[in-house]
C-alpha cells in the first residue's frame, strides 16, 4: 500500500506565517491582570523591519494593493450605513499600514482618519495623495504622548502615528466608520479587548464596522493571521461587549494565497448608556 502523501504547501504554511507576519508584541506592567490588560501596547518591533521589506520590493504579505477590493469594501460600507454614496463618513482605518482604501475613501468625498505605528508605513501612504508631500501636509506632537499626528491641507485626512491602543478622548464617539482590513485577526488573542475597547470609544452610536478576516483551511491555530469567524469576533471580551452583529458578506475577494479565504462581517456599534 502506498503511503499518504502530505502536501508540502501544508506542512510549510505555518513556517511561512510566522516569517512574513511579524509577532506582535506588548508591554505589561506590573499588578492584577486587568491592569495588566489596561496597559497593553502595540509596539513597533518586527513591523518596523517588515515594512522596509514590503516597501524595498519584498513579499506583499497581507497586501492587497487593488482598488477594485477597495471599492467593493466602501460599497459594502454605504450599503451598511444606508447612507448615499456621496454622504460624506467619518470612516477610522485602526493599523492601517499604507491600505490604498484610506486614500480612495477620501477621493469619494469622505473623512478618514488612520493610525499606524511604522512611520514609513504612513510616509508611503502620504505619498499616495499626491507628489507634494511637505507642502500637502502638516504635522504636529500629540499632547498626550500619543505620537505625531499628520494632517492633509483638504482637513477631511488625518494620520496618527503611534500606537492604536492608546486613550484617545479626542476621537470619543467620533466615527460614523470603521474600516479593519485583517486588523483584528493579526493581533495576538490577548490584545483584542483593550483593541475593541478603543474602536467602541471611538465609534459613534449605531456606527458600523466593515471587518475583514482570513478563513484558513489548515493551522487554524496559528497566527498571525489568525483564522478568524463570526464567534471569534463576537466574544464578550472582543466586539461582543458593546457591537451587534448584523451581517456576514462571504468571501469579499479573491486572494492569491492559498488556503485562505478573505471574508467581510458587518457589525453595529450599540447605544451608549
Amino acid at each position: 500500500h502506498k503511503k499518504p502523501m502530505i502536501s508540502i504547501a501544508a506542512l510549510l504554511l505555518p513556517l511561512l506565517l510566522f516569517v512574513t507576519y511579524p509577532q506582535t508584541t506588548q508591554s505589561f506592567t506590573s499588578g492584577g491582570l486587568s491592569k495588566q490588560r489596561n496597559k497593553t501596547t502595540i509596539k513597533m518591533g518586527g513591523w518596523s523591519e517588515t515594512w522596509k521589506d514590503i516597501l524595498n520590493g519584498g513579499p506583499k504579505r497581507w497586501k492587497v494593493d487593488d482598488v477594485e477590493a477597495k471599492q467593493k469594501a466602501l460599497t459594502h460600507i454605504t450599503d451598511a450605513t444606508s447612507t448615499s454614496s456621496d454622504t460624506p463618513l467619518r470612516i477610522l482605518c485602526p493599523l492601517a499600514g499604507d491600505d490604498q482604501f484610506v486614500h480612495y475613501a477620501w477621493s469619494q468625498g469622505h473623512d478618514v482618519t488612520a493610525i499606524d505605528i511604522v512611520p514609513d508605513a504612513l510616509k508611503a501612504m502620504r505619498f499616495q495623495f499626491g507628489e507634494n508631500n511637505k507642502e500637502d501636509w502638516s504635522s504636529s506632537s500629540n499632547n498626550n504622548g500619543g505620537g505625531v499626528v499628520w494632517k492633509h491641507k483638504s482637513g477631511r485626512a488625518t494620520l496618527y502615528e503611534g500606537d492604536m491602543l492608546m486613550k484617545r478622548p479626542e476621537l470619543q464617539s467620533s466615527f460614523d466608520v470603521v474600516y479593519d482590513k485583517d486588523s483584528f485577526g493579526a493581533l495576538s488573542l490577548e490584545m483584542r479587548q483593550p483593541y475593541c475597547q478603543r474602536l467602541s470609544e471611538f465609534t459613534k452610536s449605531n456606527g458600523i464596522v466593515y471587518v475583514e478576516v482570513k478563513n484558513k483551511e489548515s493551522g487554524r491555530e496559528f497566527g498571525p493571521p489568525y483564522h478568524v469567524e463570526k464567534n471569534d469576533l463576537m466574544e464578550e471580551t472582543s466586539f461582543g461587549g458593546a457591537f451587534e452583529y448584523v451581517n456576514a458578506l462571504g468571501e469579499v475577494y479573491p486572494l492569491n494565497m492559498g488556503g485562505m479565504r478573505q471574508m467581510g462581517h458587518i457589525l453595529r456599534r450599540g447605544l451608549r448608556k
